[in-house]
Order: C-alpha cells, then sequence, then structure tokens
C-alpha cells in the first residue's frame, strides 16, 4: 500500500508517496503527489477520507506531483487503500495526458 505521510512543502502538509516502496531505502528523494483538503472535481483529483488519515473531502492532487528529500518527509498518517489504486492510475494518465 502507498502511504501517505505528511511532508515539509514549505508548509506542513500530506502527500501520497508514488515511489516504489522497494527502491525507496536507496534513494535520497521520492516522488509525491499532494493532498488538498478539498477538491475542485478534476479528473486528476483522487478522493480520500478518514480511512485513508486523512479529512474526508480531501483529495490527492495528480497535476502537483513534485520530488522532495526523503528527508522532508514527516510522520505517516495512513495509507491509499488496494482499491483506490486504479483510481490513482487513471488520476495519474488524466494529469499527464497518457493514454490507458
Amino acid at each position: 500500500m502507498r502511504p501517505i505521510h505528511d511532508a515539509h512543502l514549505g508548509d506542513l502538509c500530506p502527500v501520497l508517496v508514488l515511489t516504489r516502496e522497494l527502491v525507496r531505502p536507496h534513494l535520497g528523494t521520492v516522488t509525491v503527489a499532494p493532498i488538498r483538503s478539498e477538491g475542485r472535481g478534476l479528473s486528476t483529483e483522487l478522493s480520500l477520507g478518514e480511512g485513508n488519515g486523512v479529512e474526508d473531502g480531501s483529495v490527492v492532487d495528480c497535476d502537483g506531483v513534485t520530488t522532495i528529500p526523503v528527508s522532508a518527509l514527516g510522520v505517516n498518517r495512513g495509507f491509499l487503500l488496494p482499491a483506490q489504486e486504479v483510481l490513482l492510475s487513471r488520476a495519474l494518465r488524466s494529469a499527464f495526458d497518457l493514454e490507458s
């Protein structure tokens, strides 16, 4: 499962870690998507909630994907649920204008 951490991105905010768990221990940076407290109804967003460790109504903002130092990651708040992986894939394809 993909972890959700607090991260220091200027301000402290939750992020979804996109970098594969297998390679994370060997890297100095990780790719993350910021989590916003409310969505705008875009195809590039993935809805989250308390079951993920964040407030209901929060969204993963796949338009905001960025790479940060591992040292910027804070506490683990939760995880993306296995059933949400296909929705994440759809939102990322939309954000990067990739064909399915």
